[in-house]
């Protein structure tokens, strides 16, 4: 008699395994983030000595080590660093402009009475870190940077707020989500007007025209994801040539991709019920353990209905986001946050108008503009405090936004740009000029985002009651 065989148990519906959660838990991503940036910062200033040099110069060297492109009939030479900050860079924020078209379509920006308060937070918390840090640096040549203070890293404040999520309203994320995606925004469009220098017109019309192309194919009805990567290459391209920076395009780009499915849900489930059933009446119980060629052909039939029934714009939002939280964001952090220090400089590097400017930023403006933003919205009656949130659980988000970061670091490497060379006796002035400005403004970067974490956390947890059961 034939031994039956023991199927294994299938899995629960709907099962989401234990990578999925990591993948897409905030604050694991924050630690990966974190740890990027510590293990930077200490091979910038380690005392290992290596064949005769210090650690620090073996990690700028290799951040600063040349690489040609050929583009356009000629070659381009960039260092490692930069094109982490003009390419990887631009991915991310192509990943942002796909939640900021999200957020405006069915989120927290949809309409006016709840965009209103995020936004004027957003906004609130722009201007007054620029003025301090303005008021600040006035009359010294690091004033142009007054643009470092006024980001928000969407992902390290999130990631931070999620650690507190059984103690918060959902309210409250939901809040910070889309005032920091607002922030973002804002960011962009300050890159685009105060931070690109010179302009080639050229490229940068090439580079339009896609976009424009893009967006017409899509409203076409493309779905194509090999179509729009090749788009993207060229958008980035044509953008990196015209000195427009590539995150501009990213952000562009990321408009056009559609927001609407092929189909929509009904349609699917009673397709999916058809398919379903050929699948049953194809079964020919010959061999249970493997599939017969008419239910594979059902079967690519049904992965090919489960791509057609999710928004290309949902598809690539959820794809990327564990490539930018556990990839992007921690290389860019690795290659940034590593600051070399002299100890006998540090007092004179804390002395810097731009080290406390860019610290009094992040920490005395985001709160200022924030809170008073958010009071005035609410004083008029334009719109009122997210359900369950207290005006001291919004004091705490408004510490947790002064956890500038990576958007900070990056602000700073376009406003101090220090060149691709890493041999100071060959430096130009002014690259030179620029060492000392780029070091303060990620001082203050890292000590704004540290204190400004620990702050908000605490606030949170003492206003927050322990009893979660109110809030879900």
């Amino acid at each position: 008699m034939k031994k039956r065989r023991n199927f294994p148990k299938p899995p629960p519906l709907e099962k989401i395994s234990t990578l999925e959660r990591i993948l897409h838990h905030g604050a694991v991503a924050s630690v990966v983030l974190l740890v990027a940036a510590a293990v930077a910062f200490y091979l910038a200033n380690g005392s290992l000595i290596i064949r005769g040099q210090p650690l620090h110069h073996w990690y700028e060297a290799f951040w600063h080590r040349d690489f040609g492109m050929y583009v356009n009939g000629r070659i381009i030479s960039k260092s490692l660093h930069l094109l982490i900050n003009d390419g990887l860079m631009a991915i991310f924020f192509f990943f942002v402009g796909l939640e900021i078209k999200r957020e405006l379509l069915v989120g927290e920006l949809a309409t006016f009475r709840k965009a209103i308060l995020p936004v004027v937070a957003a906004a609130g918390g722009m201007i007054c870190p620029a003025l301090v840090f303005a008021l600040i640096t006035w009359g010294d040549p690091a004033a142009k940077g007054w643009g470092i203070p006024m980001a928000t890293d969407i992902a390290f404040a999130a990631g931070v707020l999620g650690l507190l999520a059984k103690r918060i309203p959902p309210g409250l994320a939901v809040f910070l989500i889309a005032l920091a995606i607002v922030d973002d925004l804002g960011s962009v469009v300050v890159i685009a007007v105060f931070y690109t220098e010179s302009i080639a017109t050229r490229p940068l019309i090439v580079g339009l025209t896609m976009i424009a192309l893009s967006y017409f194919l899509s409203k076409l009805g493309l779905r194509s994801a090999f179509v729009f990567f090749l788009m993207a290459c060229i958008i980035w391209i044509e953008f990196f040539q015209s000195g427009v920076h590539a995150t501009i395009a990213g952000v562009l780009f990321a408009f056009t991709i559609p927001a609407d499915a092929s189909y929509q849900t009904p349609l699917f489930i009673e397709r999916l019920k058809k398919l379903s059933r050929r699948f049953r009446d194809a079964e020919d119980n010959v061999n249970p353990l493997l599939v017969n060629a008419r239910q594979q052909r059902i079967i690519r039939a049904i992965e090919a209905e489960c791509i057609f029934v999710e928004a290309p714009l949902q598809r690539i939002e959820r794809k990327l986001h564990p490539y930018c939280a556990f990839l992007i964001m921690p290389i860019f952090a690795f290659a940034n946050a590593g600051v070399h220090l002299d100890v006998s400089g540090v007092g004179e590097v804390l002395k810097q108008p731009v080290t406390y400017g860019v610290f009094l930023g992040l920490i005395v403006g985001k709160q200022i503009g924030i809170m008073s933003a958010c009071w005035l919205a609410v004083k008029v009656g334009l719109t009122d405090l997210p359900k369950g949130v207290r005006w001291i659980q919004l004091y705490g988000l408004s510490w947790l936004a002064g956890i500038g970061f990576t958007m900070s670091l990056f602000i700073g490497s376009l406003t101090f740009p220090l060149g691709s060379s890493i041999d100071h006796a060959t430096m130009n002035a002014t690259a030179t000029a620029m060492t000392p400005l780029l070091t303060g403004a990620k001082i203050g970067t890292l000590l704004a985002s540290v204190i400004a974490a620990i702050g908000g956390t605490l606030i949170i947890l003492y206003s927050s009651p322990k009893n979660q059961a109110q809030y879900h």
